[in-house]
């Protein structure tokens, strides 16, 4: 499979990338991930929902008119495209080299190992997000730039990256509540962290009764919170919570290895996955709803997990042989075990 064999390469660029201590490799990954996501043809479950958006937002005037409910920023660029007298793939291409180049330049520049954060976000993010929900997936990368502004305590730069963000999935908004809460929670503990937990799973018991709240819900977003579609999640029983916990708790505990600033930094990324975790469980068993608040807050999972198994061991070769099993290993959970591969055979491009 053609997938599998794409994860097999990314591992070796990793390899050379660790080995010859050449970070710019991580620029070679960025570029095949993006081809491969751009050139992709009827492959991915929006692929054709996405299309049809692109030839109803024919006019500039549509950003406006609200006809399209799509946000603004997707549907400028859609539009101009369009207008330009571009085709959708050409589109499609331009997207997702917009995408992996930003979230290329920010593990180049903010991240240790930076392919083999590539090589994770390709194992558990890449496939449904880049290739599937578009929007969703730059506007998560986006947001990873909002990480320095709150660790340098930047809060209009904090709130204008959001601000971009949400042009493209309106969701993004939900990382407001990152800033305060880094300040609130200055040091989190197993304690803070199982109380919290636990207070997120009763809030999932009561979002249970849509009639308890429903009334405060918008119009346009009631089937989320009613509808069997979005309803029938497996809340406590989903095995990605379980998955982020256990990082979660092993991420707590490998951060009293880093000394200073970089100890600091990966605090603040544990806390922000904390956040991912609570709000899969607040949200009960709305798992469209949970899974859209958390996606943002789970995507520093890509940073936190070579950081942990980098520092599992003072052996690098056990450690990669680890990291690169685990990957594996989530390819398979997230990609194969799941079904979603059967949305993506066979991948064809334009060509």
């Amino acid at each position: 499979m053609i997938y599998f064999a794409i994860l097999i390469i990314l591992m070796g660029l990793a390899l050379i990338e660790i080995f010859t201590e050449n970070n710019k490799i991580v620029f070679i990954v960025g570029t095949l991930l993006s081809v491969m996501a751009g050139l992709r043809y009827y492959t991915g479950y929006d692929f054709r929902s996405y299309q049809e958006y692109y030839y109803q937002a024919d006019q500039l005037g549509d950003i406006f008119n609200g006809s399209i409910r799509l946000e603004g920023g997707y549907l400028f660029l859609s539009t101009l495209f369009s207008e330009l007298g571009f085709n959708y793939y050409t589109f499609i291409l331009f997207f997702s080299l917009l995408s992996l180049f930003l979230l290329t330049l920010f593990v180049y520049r903010y991240v240790p190992y930076p392919s083999m954060v590539l090589v994770y976000y390709y194992s558990r993010y890449f496939l449904v997000r880049d290739m599937g929900q578009v929007r969703a997936s730059l506007a998560a990368i986006i947001l990873l730039f909002a990480i320095p502004a709150i660790f340098n305590k930047k809060p209009w730069k904090f709130v204008i990256i959001i601000f971009l963000a949400s042009l493209f999935h309106i969701s993004a908004w939900i990382f407001l509540i990152m800033y305060p809460l880094s300040l609130i929670l200055k040091k989190i503990t197993i304690t803070k962290s199982v109380g919290l937990l636990i207070f997120a799973g009763f809030a999932g018991l009561l979002v249970n009764f849509p009639a308890l709240y429903i009334w405060a819900v918008p119009d346009g977003y009631t089937a989320y919170f009613t509808s069997p579609s979005y309803t029938n999640g497996p809340w406590i029983m989903n095995p990605i919570l379980w998955m982020q916990i256990f990082l979660f708790f092993g991420a707590l505990y490998f951060i009293k290895f880093e000394k200073g600033e970089n100890q600091q930094k990966v605090e603040l990324l544990i806390k922000i996955y904390l956040i991912a975790s609570l709000a899969l469980l607040a949200a009960g068993s709305l798992g469209t709803v949970g899974g859209r608040i958390s996606t943002f807050f789970a995507s520093v999972e890509i940073i936190l997990v070579p950081i942990l198994f980098m520092e599992f061991s003072k052996n690098k070769f056990l450690n990669l042989i680890l990291f690169f099993g685990f990957t594996t290993a989530i390819f398979l959970l997230i990609f194969i075990i799941s079904g979603t591969y059967l949305e993506y055979v066979p991948y064809k491009t334009i060509f």
